[in-house]
């Protein structure tokens, strides 16, 4: 198919065709499928699901990344069907291209990965070179670890080899031109009849009996899997650095060789008030908006409470926060919005700004003059760096004390006491939860599954950031969840069916 898709790469046709490609995918059943565990699935690609958490991962840094560039935006569109639907099918589409790309043996070295990281402007310093401190206060900034943020990297190099490959110049061959005419001549006219399942549903009636019966039929679809309680102990720079010390005098000479890198952008705090207004309304409809904003700015230079007139009359979503904006840059904003907010000083008021969005009033509370930060205001940031560099140094060492211990017969609670780290424990847990909550790898989950009760790993297990050292505390067997808990998800699964099958009759 891929060689297809290459000869025919430049046509409108097959960009179109490509598009559908990747947007097919399965809807698991509900929320969370007839999966019978505590790891909801969404949807599932190629037969590999989605989990309801990721996708909701990837839903809140969109809907983030949305309110960034638009702090106006509807709050209730981000939250609508129809803007999950089109995050799960980008999400989908991701998944299936990455799966292509595998299938034809592309792949991401990790030379040409760590070559990609160096070359992102963000990461450079004054003289234009990677520099590892940008690099890593970027992810603490986004509580992100390497590893998250450098398998995000691969997966979006992959998906660019992909697309390079696709659009491959290929000389078609005589007959394969021939056919693609006689495809493009051919027309045909398709008359057809829809009969929607939706119209039958609320006629349907599905019976205790048959709930039960279908429940008893399909145990599988309703077992909950085993899991498992473990005690562990973690050893990245981020865990080890609480028990770091760090003087005033290594903050204060990090800041000075690293003065770069703590600048200041221009950045102003503001409220808003909106009066909406559609950019193409009629003039009559944006003459009665600017009314109306023009009375509100009155009451506010009157000396009423702005914030108490935002909750009264903005028509925008930060309306209910007294049309709180927060701290923003230059490129957070419309253009119109910006240029007003930035030229105001704190405490101003400005006149009545349009934008596409309608008729605003902006005041701003406080602002950031743009320079160097100052090393009161960073020296938090500063200790922590330090404290995980620390960290990191010391790892080795205190794992390979604590593997001593624990081949000498010391449990693993002691063994924390012992080197001074704390240890924690895990919820009850599959291997999927352990793999996605410490970046593992899902053999290296199912090791600690599979170890037995009060047993711990004889060598550490590779986490995102550092190690772990895991102790079995107790097993939970596999059990069939009860049938109160699915009946509702049953009785729907059971109308669609009906309903589809009669909607086929009909047809």
């Amino acid at each position: 198919m891929m060689d297809i898709l290459r000869q025919n790469a430049q046509s409108w046709g097959i960009k179109i065709a490509f598009g559908i490609i990747i947007a097919v995918f399965i809807f698991a059943f509900g929320a969370g499928g007839f999966n019978g565990n505590t790891d909801p699935v969404i949807a599932y690609v190629n037969d590999q699901p989605v989990p309801t958490q990721e996708f909701m991962q990837v839903y809140r840094e969109t809907a983030e990344a949305l309110r960034t560039q638009n702090p106006n935006v509807d709050s209730d569109q981000l939250q609508s069907p129809e803007f999950r639907k089109a995050v799960l099918e980008q999400l989908v589409s991701q998944k299936l291209l990455e799966a292509e790309a595998e299938k034809l043996g592309l792949a991401v070295s990790n030379s040409e990965l760590s070559y990609s990281i160096s070359q992102i402007p963000a990461f450079a310093d004054k003289d234009g070179k990677f520099d590892m401190n940008i690099y890593q206060a970027f992810l603490q900034s986004r509580q992100m670890s390497a590893a998250t943020f450098e398998n995000s990297m691969r997966n979006s190099a992959l998906i660019q080899k992909l697309q390079e490959y696709v659009t491959l110049p290929v000389k078609p061959s005589e007959a394969d031109a021939r056919a693609l005419f006689d495809s493009a001549s051919e027309k045909v006219q398709i008359d057809y009849y829809y009969v929607p399942g939706a119209d039958f549903v609320k006629n349907i009636k599905v019976s205790d009996k048959e709930i039960e019966d279908f429940y008893k039929a399909n145990p599988d679809k309703f077992t909950i899997p085993g899991r498992s309680v473990v005690k562990y102990i973690a050893f990245t720079p981020e865990e080890l650095s609480i028990n770091e010390t760090v003087t005033p005098e290594e903050i204060a000479a990090y800041y000075e060789a690293n003065r770069e890198t703590f600048q200041q952008e221009e950045q102003v705090n503001a409220r808003h008030i909106l009066i909406a207004v559609d950019e193409n309304a009629a003039d009559k409809e944006v003459a009665a908006a600017e009314k109306k904003i023009k009375k509100v700015l009155a009451k506010a230079k009157s000396g009423q409470d702005f914030a108490k007139l935002a909750k009264k009359y903005s028509e925008g979503p930060s309306a209910p926060k007294g049309g709180e904006l927060g701290w923003f840059s230059h490129g957070a904003m419309v253009k119109p919005f910006e240029d007003a907010a930035f030229a105001l000083k704190k405490g101003e008021v400005s006149k009545p700004v349009r934008t596409r969005f309608g008729w605003h009033l902006i005041k701003i509370e406080d602002v950031r003059k743009a320079g160097q930060k100052e090393l009161d205001q960073v020296k938090d940031e500063i200790s922590g760096m330090i404290a995980q560099e620390k960290a990191a140094d010391s790892i080795t060492d205190k794992l390979d004390h604590a593997i001593d211990l624990l081949a000498s017969g010391m449990k693993i609670d002691k063994v924390s006491e012992e080197l001074g780290i704390g240890f924690k424990k895990s919820e009850r847990a599959t291997v999927q939860n352990l793999s996605r909550a410490f970046g593992m790898t899902e053999s290296a989950a199912k090791t600690i599954i599979d170890l037995p009760k009060d047993t711990a790993t004889e060598m550490p297990i590779a986490i995102d950031g550092g190690y772990i050292l895991v102790e079995k505390e107790t097993d939970v067997p596999p059990s069939l969840s009860p049938l109160k808990d699915q009946k509702q998800d049953i009785e729907s699964f059971l109308s669609q069916q009906r309903a589809m099958q009669m909607a086929k009759i009909k047809a």
